[in-house]
Order: C-alpha cells, then structure tokens, then sequence
C-alpha cells in the first residue's frame, strides 16, 4: 500500500517537474524580442561634433540647450538614422532619465527581489508590445538604444529597455487610475474668446514622476523621410508625443481618464499621438489613425487644427 502510494506521489512529482520545465521554457521564449533587422548601420559611425558649450551636431542633426533653459533637437531621415542621431545627441541627457527613472521605481519598489519578479512580469505582460508598434517606430526606438547606457544592462538588454520604456506611462496609469487625482488637462479657445481670434490650444502637463525626471525636457523637431514635420514635447530616449503640432497645423495633447486596467499590451498613448502627427494632414486623417489602433489605456486626445 506505501509503495502504491509512494509510486503515485513520485509520478505526480515528475508530472510537476515537466510542466514547471516546460512553462519555463515557454515563458523563455514568450520574453523574446527580437531586434529590428537594420540594412546599412552607417547612421551609428557618424561623428558627433561639439560646436560649443551645450551646442552638438551629428550630421544635419543637432542638439542645442536653449536661452529659455529648454533643448533642442532637431533629427531628420529615415527612422534608423533618427534614432541613431537622436540617441548619439542625447546619450548624456538619457542616462540623467534614467538613472532618475529607475530611482523613482527604487523609492516605490525597495525590495529587490521584488523588484527582479517585477521585471520578469512586465517581461512577460509586455511581451505582445512590438506587435503593437510599426516598424518604422521600433526601427527608431532600436537606433537610439544603439547608445544607451551600459548601467542598467541587468534590467535588460538595451533595445528591451527602451521598448518598454515607451509603454510605462500607460502602465502606471492604470495602476493608478482607481485612485486618479492627477490628469493633465487641455483647452482651446479661438474667435473672440483668444487675443488676436486665432485657435489658441494649451495644456497643462500635470504628469509627475519626481523632480528628476521633470529636468531636461526638450523640444524636439523632427524632419522624417516619410509623413510631415513635427514638433513635440519629450525626453531624451523617448520618441512619444506628449504635446505636439506638425507643419500642415494639426496639434494632439494627450491627457489621462478613466479606464480599466489592461489584460495585454496593446500601442502606447503616446505613440499614438506621434503617429497622427507625422501622418495627419487635417482632423478627419488624425481621427482615423486613432480609430486603427489598439490603446492600452483611455485617454482624452485633444486634436486641434489652425
């Protein structure tokens, strides 16, 4: 009877160990990302020059802090040499992110072991994320991981890093949402309600992960080889648009709302809002590119068009 009972016990514990077996090589596999395949790399051999103090170019792109205490940047090309030049230009102001990002999350997630489950589970939740961005976009986002800090190479690879870096604003606010007290907040105004009768649009950007992260935003100005010429508000190693307005005047804010949390991952609100503004020429095109995709989280996108 023991040895009946011992040899059941020791079958259902191969059976165990088979499934946790499989399941982790399931969940190896399922993590994987691939790299963009990138023809001609000469875009990361381009020498970046300094012109003169917080003055730098690459190319025809250039990075300048401003006398209003803001950067510049201005890139151009197809997607790969835009990430590239944007994240040759940038290295210095993208470490400061993230060594500011990862610091946040170290305040609010001090246990390390917690914090390596944690990344195994966004790993993991974020694992349909490509599926869910263009090429062209993941093409940019893998030219400017091309100089990203070798600092946080245990969090992940680099290209991982900045891919899921670019969904972490949707995640936190789902997190957050049930207990939402915070939302950025746009308006428009135009005839006799502005100065002069032209559309006015201003936003209040009220988006807070610290006195750190909040340095070093820059206005970017972007010249892509497909689509219209935009300008945007972000961060060095981000190509999301949080505010922005192309050169046919369409302008998009993004500004958060009720939603419930996601069960996958799905396109990044601010990608979204870049989309409409490299490929919308007027507020019908804009309403259908938000229509195509898929979001994360809700959010209220003030489209405006002068």
């Amino acid at each position: 009877m023991l040895r009946k009972i011992f040899r059941i016990l020791f079958r259902s514990f191969l059976v165990f160990i088979f499934l946790l077996i499989g399941f982790a090589i399931y969940f190896v596999i399922a993590i994987q990302i691939p790299e963009p395949k990138i023809t001609d790399n000469s875009a990361l051999t381009k020498e970046r020059v300094q012109r003169s103090e917080n003055f730098y170019t690459v190319g025809n792109s250039w990075l300048k802090k401003s006398e209003s205490g803001l950067w510049e940047l201005y890139v151009e090309g197809d997607a790969f040499e835009r990430g590239a030049a944007n994240g040759h230009l940038t290295k210095e102001l993208a470490q400061f992110q993230e060594d500011a990002f990862i610091h946040q999350i170290q305040i609010l997630i001090p246990d390390l072991n917690y914090l390596k489950f944690l990344k195994y589970f966004v790993a993991y939740f974020n694992r349909h994320l490509p599926d869910n961005i263009t090429d062209e976009y993941k093409e940019e986002i893998f030219g400017i991981s091309r100089f990203a800090s070798d600092k946080y190479d245990f969090v992940g690879p680099k290209y991982h890093r900045i891919l899921n870096y670019h969904g972490a604003h949707d995640i936190v606010h789902a997190l957050q949402d049930k207990n939402m007290t915070v939302g950025c907040t746009s308006f428009g105004v135009w005839n006799n309600k502005s100065a002069d009768g032209e559309l006015l649009i201003a936003r209040n950007f009220d988006f807070f992960s610290g006195d750190e992260f909040a340095q070093n935003k820059i206005v970017q100005f972007t010249n892509p080889k497909q689509g219209y010429k935009f300008a945007t508000i972000t961060w060095a190693g981000f190509i999301g648009a949080a505010s922005g307005m192309n050169e046919k005047g369409i302008t998009v804010t993004i500004n958060a709302a009720k939603s419930e949390i996601p069960t996958d991952a799905a396109t990044p609100i601010a990608l979204l809002a870049r989309e409409i503004l490299q490929y919308a020429k007027n507020i019908n095109e804009a309403i259908a590119i938000a229509k195509k995709r898929n979001v994360f989280v809700s959010e209220s996108i003030l489209i405006g068009m002068k």
